[in-house]
């Protein structure tokens, strides 16, 4: 059954329920303000079932900040969570938020019984298909960016990466990091690229309806949905509406005018208004020195 899992989650839809309490906690979170951040993340997550969004993290960051706050037993809980998503022990030992946890008695008794949530989620995860879209995702590149002599072995890839991805959507949703394993593994599994190669009509008509329900049950990321919408109206040689596309030389990619039509859009599908997002870029340049 798709959606959240406890009767009182039923009625959640992530896009009004959760992502706008998310970003917020985002913000909070990356200026270190773990008491903040950890209300607001937990908030969204007695909404609806904790995720761990692309870009976002947010159930890893909600783990990390109880260990900061020293709130040992929702760390164990959570940690416990994101083993089963395929996240592995050595994430928590070479991060120094959690040494002082995985001294704790709780934490000693998260290390004991890895092993056993570990193989849980092998069992689970269905590990021939990620393997299978990691392949998907190496051929999508294949001939993309050489000479157009090989524009037809490219489009003949792409429509059968289409069909399969048809498939797999009606046969068991979008692939979430419980099936094919978190964005930290080694080889990461990218849905969202091969979306991006897809027909103008069947994109339009089956894919961007179908990624909104998934976004709403929580299972897709909302960046997915937005570019996949932009990208159609840019290569058609019309204004992005969401604004996930930067340009080359700073601000965004064409795009209508009216601001607040775009976060108006952004915020109806799950993205956070234009001002948290430049926020949260800004902040990520100066964690990380970029210039």
């Amino acid at each position: 059954m798709w959606g959240c899992a406890t009767e009182k989650e039923t009625a959640c839809n992530y896009i009004t329920d959760y992502y706008p309490t998310i970003y917020k906690a985002d913000i909070e979170y990356m200026t270190g303000n773990y008491n903040k951040a950890f209300d607001l993340y937990q908030d969204a997550f007695n909404s609806c079932e904790a995720k761990n969004t692309a870009t976002y993290n947010e159930l890893s960051n909600f783990t990390e900040s109880s260990a900061v706050l020293k709130k040992y037993d929702i760390t164990y809980e959570y940690a416990k969570k994101l083993i089963l998503q395929g996240e592995e022990l050595n994430s928590f030992e070479n991060n120094f938020s959690f040494q002082e946890f995985l001294l704790s008695d709780q934490g000693k008794k998260f290390i004991a019984e890895y092993d056993s949530l570990r193989q849980e989620y092998i069992e689970n995860a269905d590990l021939e298909l990620r393997d299978e879209l990691i392949a998907m995702r190496s051929a999508d590149q294949m001939y993309r960016f050489q000479n157009s002599g090989h524009s037809s072995k490219q489009d003949s890839i792409d429509k059968l990466h289409e069909e399969r991805l048809i498939e797999i959507f009606e046969s068991m949703g979008y692939p979430t990091d419980e099936i094919v394993g978190p964005r930290t593994m080694e080889y990461q599994v990218d849905v969202g690229l091969l979306l991006l190669h897809t027909d103008d009509s069947v994109r339009m008509n089956y894919f961007v309806p179908k990624v909104k329900e998934f976004v709403k049950e929580g299972t897709a990321p909302p960046r997915t949905l937005g570019t996949m919408i932009d990208q159609y109206y840019l290569y058609n040689e019309e204004p992005q509406i969401y604004g996930t596309y930067g340009a080359q030389d700073g601000g965004y990619a064409n795009m209508i005018d009216d601001l607040k039509k775009v976060d108006s859009n952004r915020i109806s599908i799950g993205l956070p208004p234009l001002e948290l997002e430049e926020k949260k870029d800004s902040l990520i340049k100066v964690k990380y020195d970029f210039l």
